[in-house]
């Protein structure tokens, strides 16, 4: 039956036999594809598990981090309202404090100090002596 094939026939047989080892190696090719395929898949279904509450944590920090934030924008907000009033009242206590009138009561007080310290009104000891002390 060999000795009956002709030149022919012999090409056909090895085209054959190359084509069908082609197959073999592309599928061999396909099935360890399909292997990395699926070995990435579960890589990443895992890496999703572990990752989701990482992410879940993370966003929830982050809000409370923002309301936190909100939070102390409102206390300087009321800390300047407060230091705003506070240099109004300063400015008037400077203003009153400053004014003609405190420095007219300051120099009656003054005068009212020095005449009785000078004067002879028999104070409390003063510079001029106590009268009737012999």
């Amino acid at each position: 039956m060999i000795a009956a094939l002709d030149g022919g026939d012999v090409a056909l047989i090895v085209l054959s036999a190359f084509w069908g080892l082609l197959v073999l190696f592309l599928c061999v090719v396909l099935i360890n594809t399909f292997r990395v395929l699926e070995s990435t898949k579960i890589l990443i279904d895992v890496m999703r598990e572990e990752t989701v509450p990482l992410l879940r944590e993370v966003k929830g920090s982050l809000e409370r981090t923002n309301r936190e934030l909100d939070r102390v924008d409102v206390m300087l907000e009321a800390t300047g309202e407060v230091v705003g009033r506070v240099r109004r009242i300063s400015g008037l206590v400077e203003e009153v404090v400053s004014g003609p009138l405190v420095k007219l009561i300051s120099i009656g007080v003054g005068v009212r100090k020095a005449t009785s310290r000078f004067g002879g009104k028999g104070g409390k000891g003063g510079k001029g002596g106590t009268k009737g002390s012999a």
